[in-house]
């Protein structure tokens, strides 16, 4: 909101008196609702749910559109039967409304294996040395400084302590048909691709930040990339991954192949 007052004019104004203005209910917000995402039963269709404080409305959209009074009301929670971008606002009455609570709520289908002839252990890296602005995109339009071979995926590959970007590229081999949990926990941004679809989103300018993603996979060998800048500061670069009722844990070398 701007407000736009008058500029003080002694041949007008006799005297400077300040300007006073009261804005009602200014301070009073309704809370951003809790979107809680769950699988009951090791179902692929989600059940979405919220929680906020009493007396507040949620309404929600699950079209991508920002929500308001007008928007669904939510009583209960609800299963999705597509991919969804939803969202959802709490409305207090004589308050301002909350921040909009925003996630991508994802039908998982079971991914393929690929035959692969010969892998080896270990998992490839590229690392770069942007100039200008260093994000995610930036690795796009560098050359490769140096590269090799490496057991695990972390920011210990790096050749100077600030101001690069890594790309790691290999397979993950599968043991257990399972819905797994990949998450990164980095410092600046990253991204986990498996099988060539973006898994965890973790991109952005942060200190150390973890984000959360599931894939359904079958047993073999898929695809898995993971790509990481540091624009200065502190660095940091760790991925987990756990299965369905198992502790998280850094993903082995024994199960990075390239």
């Amino acid at each position: 909101m701007i407000v736009s007052l008058p500029v003080y004019d002694p041949n007008k104004i006799k005297a400077p008196y300040a300007y006073v203005m009261k804005i009602s209910n200014y301070g009073k917000f309704a809370h951003k609702p809790k979107m809680n995402v769950s699988y009951p039963g090791g179902s692929f269709k989600p059940v979405v749910s919220f929680a906020t404080d009493d007396n507040e409305e949620i309404h929600y959209t699950i079209d991508g559109t920002d929500p308001n009074s007008n928007s669904s009301l939510y009583t209960k929670p609800f299963s999705l039967n597509k991919t969804s971008l939803v969202k959802a606002i709490s409305i207090l009455p004589n308050a301002l409304p909350g921040s909009i609570s925003s996630g991508e709520v994802k039908i998982y289908q079971w991914m393929n294996a690929e035959k692969i002839k010969n892998p080896v252990t270990g998992i490839s890296w590229k690392y770069y040395e942007p100039s200008g602005k260093i994000d995610l995109q930036s690795i796009q339009s560098s050359p490769v400084m140096k590269e090799g071979i490496a057991n695990s995926i972390s920011e210990k590959v790096k050749q100077r302590q600030e101001k690069y970007a890594l790309q790691f590229d290999g397979y993950i081999k599968i043991n257990n048909k399972d819905v797994y949990t990949f998450s990164t926990l980095s410092d600046d941004g990253s991204k986990l691709f498996i099988d060539d679809e973006e898994i965890v989103n973790n991109d952005g300018e942060h200190g150390g930040t973890e984000e959360f993603g599931n894939a359904a996979l079958k047993n073999g060998y898929h695809k898995i990339k993971v790509i990481y800048f540091d624009s200065g500061g502190g660095n940091e670069l760790k991925v987990y991954w756990s299965a369905k009722g198992k502790n998280k844990e850094i993903i082995p070398a024994n199960v990075l192949f390239h």
